[in-house]
C-alpha cells in the first residue's frame, strides 16, 4: 500500500490518529524544553567552583558578654584550630562563599561618580584565606603579615591599599588589559592597588548573574559571630569536624559553637532549587514519554482489532509477515510525523516563552532533532509488538464473518 491509500485510510478515522498526533506534539515540545532545563541545572550545579569544597570546614561561633574579647578569642581559635594534625590552614571570614548569603559592593576604575561602577561579592581575609579556601592565585602576590588588621564592627575598611580580585571582575573592571597592579575606587572615592588576580572563584549567590566577581580585602573580621573556614587533608573532613568543635567548645566557655558544616554541604542547600527543579522535570519527563508510548500503543492494538479481516484478506492475497509490518510501522510512522511537525512549532514557542519570561537560556537547536529521533525510536518500539500481533493473523480469518 502506498502513501495515499494509507493517509485516506487514516483520514476517515481520524480522531484517534490526530490525538496520538497532538499527544506526540505536547511531549516533543515540554520533553525537549525540560531535558533542556534539566541539562542547564546541572551544568550549573557542577561548576567548577575554583576551590577546594571537598575539604573544607566552616564554623559559626558566638561570644558573648559586654567585655567578651573578640580578637584575642580569634587569634586563640585559629592557633588551637591550625595545630590539629591534619588542618593544612584556617581562617576568618566576613562571608562564605556559595552559602546565598554575603556582602557586595561597588568599584570604578576612576574616581567618577558618573562612571558605571562594577557590582563585586566582597571578602575579607587574612594571608592564609587563599590556602582555606584552596583557591590558586594566578599572578601577583598574597596579602602580606603587616597588612592585616583585625576589623570590628566600628572599623572604616572601605579602601585598604592592596586588594585581590577575580579574573572575571578585572575583566569588568579593565576588559582585555591586565589588571595587576592597576587601582580601583570604591564608593567613597578612596583607591585600592590590586595586587593579586585569582584565576576563577564563585561567589556567594549562586544565581547571581556576576556569580564570579569577587573582590578581596586584608584583614580578619572581629564581630559578635565570626566565620572559621578550615581546610583539611583530603579525606579527613568528616573526622575532623567533631574533633573541632569539642576542641573549641573547650577552649573557651565563653561563647557557643553554632554550627561545624562541611561547604559542599552549605553549597548543597543553595544548590537544593536547582537540584529539586532538576528531579521534578526528569520524573515529568519519564511519565510524559511513558504515557506517549502507552497512547502508540493503545491506538496500534486498536487499529490491529480493527482491521483484523482486512489483514487476513490481505494474507490471503499474498502479502507476507514483513508486508503487514512495514504497513503498521508506516502508519505509525506517519501519525508520529505528523505529530513531531507540529511539536517543532510548539517546542520553540515555548523555548521562546522560558526565554523572554524567566530569563532562561536559548534554546540549543541541536535539541530539536535530537528529541525527533528519540521520538521516532521511541514510537517504533512501542508500535512493533502490535504490528507483530497482526502479522501474526492467519489469512483464513477472512473467511470469518466479524
Amino acid at each position: 500500500m502506498g502513501l495515499g491509500p494509507l493517509i485516506s485510510s487514516l483520514m476517515r478515522s481520524k480522531t484517534g490518529p490526530a490525538l496520538v498526533a497532538l499527544q506526540v506534539a505536547v511531549t516533543l515540545a515540554i520533553v525537549i524544553n525540560s531535558i533542556f532545563i534539566v541539562v542547564q541545572r546541572i551544568e550549573k550545579m557542577n561548576r567548577d567552583p575554583g576551590m577546594d569544597v571537598d575539604n573544607v570546614i566552616v564554623t559559626y561561633v558566638r561570644g558573648f558578654g559586654d567585655d567578651f574579647d573578640v580578637a584575642t578569642s580569634i587569634t586563640n581559635d585559629l592557633d588551637m584550630i591550625r595545630s590539629i594534625p591534619g588542618v593544612i590552614a584556617a581562617t576568618v571570614s566576613n562571608q562564605i562563599p556559595l552559602s546565598g548569603s554575603g556582602s557586595g559592593t561597588r568599584l570604578r576604575t576612576t574616581p567618577d561618580e558618573t562612571v558605571e561602577a562594577v557590582n563585586t561579592a566582597r571578602y575579607l581575609w587574612d594571608e592564609n584565606g587563599l590556602d582555606s579556601f584552596g583557591i590558586e592565585l594566578s599572578r601577583g602576590r598574597n596579602f602580606l603579615p603587616e597588612e592585616i588588621d583585625y576589623i570590628f564592627p566600628t572599623s572604616d575598611y572601605d579602601a585598604p591599599p592592596s586588594i585581590l580580585v577575580t579574573q572575571a571582575l578585572a575583566n569588568d573592571l579593565f576588559g582585555e588589559e591586565d589588571a595587576l597592579g592597576k587601582t580601583v575606587y570604591w564608593s567613597s572615592m578612596e583607591p585600592s592597588t590590586i595586587v593579586g588576580i585569582i584565576d576563577h572563584m564563585h561567589g556567594s549567590w549562586v544565581n547571581w548573574n556576576k556569580f564570579n566577581n569577587s573582590v578581596i580585602q586584608p584583614g580578619k573580621q572581629a564581630d559578635t559571630t565570626n566565620k572559621y573556614v578550615i581546610r583539611t587533608e583530603p579525606g579527613m573532613r568528616d573526622g575532623l569536624m567533631p574533633v573541632i568543635e569539642q576542641k573549641l567548645g573547650e577552649s573557651n566557655r565563653r561563647r557557643v559553637i553554632k554550627s561545624v558544616r562541611s561547604l559542599e554541604d552549605i553549597a548543597s542547600i543553595s544548590y537544593r532549587r536547582d537540584r529539586g527543579m532538576a528531579i521534578l522535570l526528569s520524573i515529568v519527563i519519564i511519565m510524559l514519554i511513558g504515557l506517549t508510548g502507552l497512547v502508540i500503543i493503545g491506538l496500534s492494538s486498536f487499529h490491529v482489532t480493527q482491521r483484523t479481516k482486512q489483514i487476513g484478506t490481505r494474507r490471503a492475497l499474498g502479502a507476507r509477515r514483513v508486508d503487514i509490518i512495514k504497513l503498521f510501522m508506516l502508519e505509525n510512522w506517519l501519525i508520529t510525523t505528523a505529530g513531531a511537525t507540529f511539536g517543532i512549532v510548539l517546542t520553540v514557542a515555548v523555548a521562546y516563552w522560558l526565554e523572554v519570561s524567566y530569563q532562561l537560556p536559548r534554546l540549543d537547536w541541536r535539541y530539536v532533532p535530537a528529541g525527533i529521533t528519540a521520538l521516532w525510536v521511541l514510537s517504533s518500539l512501542a508500535a512493533m509488538e502490535p504490528a507483530r500481533r497482526a502479522a501474526s493473523v492467519p489469512p483464513a480469518v477472512a473467511t470469518r464473518n466479524i
